[in-house]
């Protein structure tokens, strides 16, 4: 599961593809992940022009757009399905990624945008809008349309951790990797225009795993 996961994560968000476009070059990346591409390449040259190209983080191909901008490329449908069973197989069975991390966890994260009460047990933290939703809540706020296919969700948080991660460089976008090289978190146009492009970076949980281990054996040791 954990090698099939790899092969369904974003580069540049280092999650789950969310309503993911095919690139010329066979490769693919999340349409929110591709504005945000986009926006920073407008912010950094003409601000009056909008970006008519941008480079595959993947593979470094130029993609060209024509007049209907990111509209215009094709979406990877299969990807798509492909991904939204994983996420199903994730979500049952006592041995999937979900159920693992959720037993690791030593208290539950509650709903909180749940009318039950108690509020049923949170199944994902929308970063987006900083709220953990249980299942049913999760399908009445999040529809797999637009906006919302391009709110970013994770696995249960408490609210105070969700509304501290804030990138110190770019205030207004939430931390979403960690570099490797500078031992910091780092959201994603930290990897895109900042100076963090050319560093090794870490999705936030499997560096949090690793620290993890590391800490236990450093802290055995003593």
């Amino acid at each position: 599961m954990d090698t099939l996961e790899s092969e369904l994560t974003c580069p540049i968000c280092l999650e789950l593809f969310e309503d993911p476009l095919l690139l010329p070059c066979a490769h693919s990346l999340c349409f929110n992940c591709a504005r945000r591409i986009l926006v920073s390449h407008r912010s950094a040259s003409d601000e009056s022009s909008p970006a008519s190209c941008f480079q595959c983080p993947t593979c470094r191909h130029a993609i060209a757009l024509d007049p209907q901008g990111l509209d215009g490329l094709k979406r990877n449908l299969t990807l798509q399905n492909i991904i939204e069973r994983f996420q199903k197989a994730s979500l049952s069975g006592p041995n999937s990624p979900s159920e693992t991390r959720r037993a690791s966890m030593s208290s539950p994260v509650p709903c909180q945008f749940c009318e039950a009460d108690p509020p049923q047990t949170a199944l994902k933290t929308c970063v987006t809008c900083e709220v953990s939703y249980c299942q049913d809540c999760l399908r009445a706020t999040h529809p797999n349309k637009k906006p919302f296919t391009g709110h970013r969700l994770t696995e249960p948080v408490p609210d105070a951790r969700v509304r501290g991660l804030a990138c110190a460089e770019h205030a207004e976008e939430k931390v979403n990797m960690y570099c490797v090289t500078d031992e910091q978190l780092i959201c994603s146009l930290c990897k895109l225009v900042g100076h963090h492009r050319e560093h090794q970076v870490a999705a936030l949980g499997e560096r949090f795993d690793k620290l993890k281990v590391s800490r236990a054996g450093a802290v055995k040791m003593l």
